[in-house]
Formats: C-alpha cells, structure tokens, sequence
C-alpha cells in the first residue's frame, strides 16, 4: 500500500498534505539532546545505526508525522572517500584531492554501511504507513564543501569530472539506501545560490540529472525529491531539466510562482520562523495550505526546523495540518 508521501509524490494525488520537515530530528528536541550527551560526536550518532535509528525515530514518536527520514548528513559521501571530517560543533573537512574520487566502490561503500544498517533497522521499525526517506547532497554541494569554496566562479579544469565522479558516488549511496529499506530519496542542493547563470548547466543541471535518470531507472517505484535552495528564478529551468517527482522550494520563491511549474509535486515553502513564533498562528498557514489546495503538495517547511523550536509548537503544527486535510 503506497503511502500519502508515495501518493502524492509519484501519484500526484491532490489534498493530501503528508507532513515531515527537514531536521525534524535535531537539536530543538530534548530526547536528541539526551543521546547527543552521552554520544562522543555527531559521527557518533550518525554512524551508530542504533542510535541513527534511534534519533529518527524521535519525531515519529513525539510528533507523528508521515514520513522519517534517516538521520546522517550529506558529508558522508566525502567521509566514504577518505576526506578527514569533523564536527566542532560544526563540520570541518580536511584537505581535499583528486585522487578521492578514485575510491573503490566496495571501500566507499563499506563505509557508509553504518547509514544502510541503520536504514534496515528503522524500516523494521517504522509503520508501513510511514515513508522513509534516504539523501544525498547534490554533487555541487558536496564539492563546494569539499573545497571550500564561495562560489562557481571558482571552478577549474577539474571541477566537471569531480563532479561527475561524484555524482557516481551519490547514485551507488542512494541506490544502498533504497535496497536498504527507503521508499523515497532527496537530493540536496543547499548551495544552489552560490552557482552562476552561466555555469548552472555544468554545475547543477547535468550532474543532478544524471543522478536523477539513473536512480529513476533503477528504482521507478521510487519517489525523487529535489532541493535546490535558494535557486529563485531558475527553479523553472531546474525542474524542466533535472525533472524530479517533486521540488522542494525555499522562501525565496512564492507558492504561485512554483506552482507553475506543471507535471510535478511540491514540497515546502514554509518558512521555519512561523514555529518560532510565541502563540502559532495557523491562519497564516492555513492560507499557505488553501494556495496550494488541489494541487500534490508535501506540508514541509523551506528549510530545516530551528534550533530554537519549542517542540510543542511542531506537535501543534502537526496536528492542526490533519485537522486542515
């Protein structure tokens, strides 16, 4: 039985509104704050799979929602390649070359099956009801990551092949997180607004198509969710290229203008700020709910919840958007 993420996702079911937000396991909910204590990092967490599952599993418990998603982080796929990695608390890469991107696949592989044994574990767990969400970061998320770099203007004559490569890197990494137990992937472009008009091709739309096809291809019961954050007028273009099941739109575009964009699904668009607010005015989501009335749109916010997040207002968030459906 296909759930409402499926539904609305691949299906494009009308007024259903499945619900989850990005990082909906996180720093604003105490039963995280717990096993970050007695943990000895993020790494900890996220490559423990019992405590992976655990953490994922938080919000469906607390809150209810519709779908989890696994709890990791994009830089994995640079960790799996052999780049030092860090959280201090923030995350910190180590020098970056080449050569990388040669890694065997059975190594790199190896070492992300923490995330695929903790994948199973939740999936055991979780109602069928219930999707699970595996993830990646788009490849030029990863590289400027993996760089540190400001912006596409700052790509070389190296830039479209570690791009490549590590495109190949994220559909073997999403492929693993399917066979292990996820009914829908999003892939990440958190640094969309840091690529250039001219360098949009080479830098986004190709190598997230390619990824796009080829999981597509492989797994066409699959639902594909794209993020490309703060991309703003080129969300058209983006979506018209890449073609994903759904586009994930961040508060730099209007509900109007992404609606738009024909034959796909819609996520997001919610800005993170209304959950900050001391009294939750769900008349102010309300009317972001009826913009977004027959059409297939996933209740989620424009990015992630903040740190600061009463998490009784995500229970009442929750709540109030199944009273709404």
């Amino acid at each position: 039985m296909p759930t409402l993420l499926q539904k609305t996702i691949i299906d494009k079911e009308k007024n259903l509104y499945p619900t989850w937000l990005m990082r909906q396991a996180g720093r604003y909910m105490p039963e995280y704050m717990a096993v970050k204590k007695a943990s000895k990092g993020f790494l900890d967490m996220a490559l423990t799979p019992t405590k992976a599952r655990d953490i994922t599993m938080q919000p469906i418990n607390a809150f209810d929602m519709d779908a989890a998603i696994i709890f990791s982080d994009i830089l994995v796929i640079p960790f799996a390649v052999g780049q030092e990695l860090d959280y201090v608390p923030a995350p910190v890469l180590g020098p970056f070359v080449k050569d990388m991107l040669i890694t065997p696949k059975s190594v790199f592989l190896e070492r992300c099956q923490p995330v695929y044994e903790a994948i199973k574990m939740t999936r055991k767990e979780l109602d069928n009801s219930k999707s699970l969400i595996g993830f990646a970061g788009a490849p030029w998320t990863l590289y400027r990551y993996m760089n540190k770099l400001t912006s596409s203007e700052q790509a070389d004559e190296n830039t479209e092949w570690c791009l490549d490569r590590l495109a190949d890197y994220i559909i073997l990494h999403l492929s693993a997180q399917i066979e292990a137990g996820c009914d829908t992937i999003q892939i990440f472009e958190s640094w969309a607004q840091d690529i250039q008009p001219a360098h949009l091709n080479k830098c986004c739309y190709d190598p997230t198509s390619k990824i796009v096809d080829r999981i597509r291809n492989l797994y066409p019961e699959v639902g594909i969710i794209c993020f490309p954050r703060l991309i703003g007028n080129n969300i058209s273009d983006y979506c018209n290229w890449v073609k994903p099941d759904c586009v994930s739109f961040s508060e730099d575009i209007s509900f109007d203008t992404v609606k738009n964009i024909k034959n796909i699904s819609y996520q997001g668009g919610i800005n993170p700020n209304v959950l900050l607010e001391k009294d939750l005015n769900f008349e102010n989501i309300s009317f972001q709910l009826e913009q977004m009335k027959d059409q297939p749109y996933v209740v989620n916010l424009a990015h992630g919840v903040n740190k600061e997040t009463n998490p009784d207002h995500v229970k009442q968030f929750v709540d109030q958007i199944k009273s709404y459906r």
